[in-house]
């Protein structure tokens, strides 16, 4: 599914102990859980490499804090996490498709 410029480019990006919450342009907002967000990390740590093996790290987590967010140009933010994670690059699209119920590539695997 191609989504709009407008809901894949953020007005406003902000995060509390809680969640990451995040403004689009076209009016929409979408709210993160800040675990489940964590355990979704798209990098290759995480996910996995050419093996194909996912990482064990992030189903082992039971909390954790949002740091600060770092936007990567214009396409995706940089999150720094209190586990001292910080190679994960979450799109914009696959944002804004995870909090519409469309997947992703933020989609958890089972």
């Amino acid at each position: 599914m191609q989504l709009s410029l407008k809901a894949t480019t953020p007005e406003k990006i902000d995060f509390d102990e809680n969640c990451l919450k995040i403004a689009w342009k076209d009016g929409a907002t979408s709210v993160f859980d800040l675990l489940d967000l964590r355990q979704r990390c798209p990098c290759v740590v995480c996910k996995g490499g050419h093996g194909g093996k996912v990482g064990t790290t992030t189903g082992s987590i039971q909390s954790i804090r949002l740091y600060s967010v770092n936007k990567v140009g214009r396409y995706a933010i940089n999150p720094i996490w209190s586990d001292n994670h910080q190679t994960g690059i979450y799109s914009y699209d696959s944002l804004r498709m995870l909090a519409d119920g469309l997947g992703g590539e933020l989609a958890k695997e089972d």
